[in-house]
């Protein structure tokens, strides 16, 4: 048993360190990899707790699932493997020139900026191949930090880009099955852009984090109509040359926006004058009503 554990730690401290050689890099690079994938089919296909309905789904994304792990690279503790990192490094300018053609009809791949671009990609991801710790890493915190930042870049255009292609299929569906645009916005379109946060924020409250969860259903909608808005119209003004944009807003649009400042008032007298800084279970009801009045108005103005 003890030279068990001897060996062991033996092939952990050589995984952690860097190679020696190009040769001895590119031998361990090759093994990583295949390791890596091989523990993550393992991960789909023969770990029980995935149900049958897990597994079928997964496999359906698994095309998308694999261009993504190689194209966006994470060099994270607990997500780090070296030859990972090194190839979505390498492949992650092909991602975004399909990125920059299909969202502005920009071809990076043909300009000096796309070149300049792919071979600094191609530079980064074999000194990452040839330097980087292996194993579970950690890398250094001056390789992380860069690296962690074009991943998150990277991380924002796959976002952009699904979120494109789900409201492109609502569309689709919307008119195969004849049901007003805004009707499939008020109903699947929010309801799968917010689901996530509510998962996540229910998880919160669960967790005993309830101040945190409510900051974030705040600060969410907040970044949005700042942030989401702001850059939207700078955009818009951009493309089009022009120095101002007169807005109408039709009449479910200004239906939200009085009802969101219902919900900002309700908030206040159920928190602040009614709950003395706590918001009650009754407060939960009447949102869920206010919401549900909401939706029906929407539909019938």
């Amino acid at each position: 048993n003890n030279n068990n554990n001897n060996n062991n730690s033996l092939c952990c401290t050589s995984l952690l360190q860097r190679p020696n050689s190009w040769r001895e890099a590119w031998r361990i690079n090759v093994q990583e990899f295949k390791e890596h994938w091989h523990d993550f089919f393992l991960d789909i296909y023969y770990n029980e707790e995935n149900g049958a309905i897990d597994v079928i789904l997964l496999s359906m994304e698994l095309p998308f699932t694999i261009i993504r792990k190689l194209t966006n690279p994470v060099p994270c503790d607990g997500y780090y493997c070296r030859p990972l990192v090194a190839v979505s490094i390498i492949l992650s300018p092909l991602w975004l020139c399909y990125y920059f053609n299909d969202q502005f009809g920009y071809d990076l791949s043909s300009t000096y900026i796309g070149y300049i671009f792919c071979s600094a990609a191609l530079v980064v991801g074999i000194i990452v191949m040839r330097y980087a710790p292996g194993g579970d890493g950690p890398m250094d915190l001056y390789m992380v930090v860069p690296l962690t930042l074009y991943g998150f870049a990277i991380a924002a255009t796959w976002l952009d880009s699904i979120a494109d292609k789900l409201v492109e299929l609502l569309e689709l569906f919307g008119i195969l099955l004849e049901i007003p645009s805004t009707i499939m916005g008020l109903t699947f379109l929010a309801f799968g852009n917010s689901l996530q946060d509510l998962i996540a924020n229910v998880s919160l409250s669960r967790k005993g984090l309830s101040t945190m969860a409510v900051t974030a259903c705040l600060a969410g909608p907040i970044f949005n109509l700042c942030i989401g808005l702001g850059l939207g119209f700078m955009a818009l003004l951009k493309s089009t040359g022009k120095e101002e944009i007169h807005v109408k807003f039709p009449k479910n649009i200004k239906t939200g926006f009085y009802f969101t400042l219902a919900n900002c008032v309700l908030i206040v007298i159920a928190g602040v004058f009614v709950g003395k800084g706590v918001l009650g279970r009754g407060y939960g009801y009447l949102a869920c009503g206010l919401y549900l009045a909401y939706v029906v108005t929407s539909l019938y103005v």
